[in-house]
C-alpha cells in the first residue's frame, strides 16, 4: 500500500502555482536572478508571504533551469 499524501487545491493556489511558474520561468529566460523580493514584486505579494511557499519556488526554479539547461544543450 502507498502511504502518500494528497492535498486538494483550491482554484485560488493551482492559479497561484501558475502564476509563479509563469514569473520564474520569464525571470530566467531574461537571465534576471530569482529573488524573493523580485517574485513578491511581480506578483503582488509581500516577500515574507512568499517565504512560506520557498520549497515550491525551489522546486519550480530547478525545473526551469533544467529545461533551459537542456535546450541550450540542444544548440551547442
Amino acid at each position: 500500500m502507498i502511504n502518500e499524501y494528497y492535498e486538494d487545491l483550491t482554484e485560488d493556489e493551482a492559479d497561484f502555482i501558475l502564476d509563479l511558474y509563469e514569473v520564474v520561468n520569464r525571470l530566467v529566460y531574461n537571465g534576471y536572478p530569482v529573488t524573493l523580493v523580485r517574485l513578491g514584486f511581480e506578483l503582488g505579494v509581500s516577500a515574507a508571504e512568499l517565504a512560506d511557499h520557498l520549497p515550491l519556488i525551489l522546486t519550480i526554479l530547478n525545473k526551469v533551469e533544467k529545461e533551459y539547461a537542456e535546450i541550450r544543450q540542444d544548440f551547442d
